[in-house]
């Protein structure tokens, strides 16, 4: 039981950490003029941080992606850090396909509201 506690207070430590840089990481990339870039980085960001994977091959308990490739790469060798590397790459892609989509949405719903209110302000 005691292991089982340390583990989710280490997740808990974890995630409030992450909260705590991704809060000031989203302070750091609001850019005026590049708005797509912007969501990109903060979609790879959350992915990085927030993958999990499993942190050996013979058990079920799951730690960060990154952590676990750089562990296995510096401890076992390059080629074991794959396994890790894996689902945090494709995890990076679907958050930046998820980062595009919302840019996209978020602008067009953002030129019909100027439309509404340019339309209004005619009236």
């Amino acid at each position: 039981m005691e292991s089982g506690t340390n583990y989710w207070m280490l997740w808990s430590i974890y995630l409030l950490a992450s909260v705590a840089f991704f809060v000031v990481f989203w302070r750091i990339t609001r850019f005026k003029s590049h708005k797509w870039l912007s969501h990109l980085l903060r979609g790879g960001m959350l992915a990085v941080a927030l993958t999990p994977w499993y942190a050996n091959q013979q058990s079920t308990v799951l730690a960060p992606a990154l952590m676990v490739a750089m562990l296995d790469a510096i401890t076992i060798g390059g080629t074991a850090a794959v396994r890790a590397l894996v689902p945090l790459v494709l995890a990076v892609l679907l958050a930046l396909v998820v980062a595009s989509v919302w840019y996209v949405i978020s602008v067009k719903i953002g030129r019909k509201s100027i439309k509404k209110q340019s339309v209004a302000t005619k009236n």
